[in-house]
């Protein structure tokens, strides 16, 4: 499973889907991870959103594409190039992303948050781009 979070159009919550009994065995076990991910309750004017996508193959294959930040393309076909600033992959770096046409935007600027190899988690912030998006993250986490 490879859960992705951040800031979206729609509040849904993956805990309620859960504490509801709809999506099935391991839901709890999933609204855990995206609780721990997320790691702060949205206020008000705010919002947060889940996806979370089974995919048949072992943890570490899928972590081995997910963890590259310097690579988003990898697992993203909607980005067409990515730059990281600086060279080094570490906290604090920044890449520069450019999306293929046909979405609303066509740079992102993106800087790593968290990188845990042993969580399988990472995490980062939208600090510019020609996108809307203000005070966004987005993070994967894979189990």
């Amino acid at each position: 499973m490879v859960g992705l979070v951040g800031g979206g159009a729609r509040a849904w919550r993956l805990s309620d889907e859960a504490a509801n009994g709809a999506g099935g065995g391991g839901a709890a076990t999933e609204a855990d991870y995206m609780r721990r991910l997320h790691g702060h309750a949205p206020g008000e004017n705010q919002c947060t959103s889940a996806l979370v996508k089974h995919i048949k193959a072992p943890v570490h294959l899928v972590w081995s594409l997910v963890r590259s930040f310097d690579q988003p393309q990898r697992y993203k076909p909607f980005v067409s190039r990515c730059v990281v600033r600086g060279g080094d992959l570490e906290i604090g770096s920044v890449r520069e992303v450019n999306v293929k046409t046909g979405l609303p935007a066509t740079t992102s600027t993106e800087r790593l948050e968290q990188l845990d190899d042993d969580e399988h988690i990472l995490s980062v912030k939208f600090v510019g781009g020609d996108h809307r998006l203000r005070n966004y993250y987005a993070g994967v986490k894979a189990v």
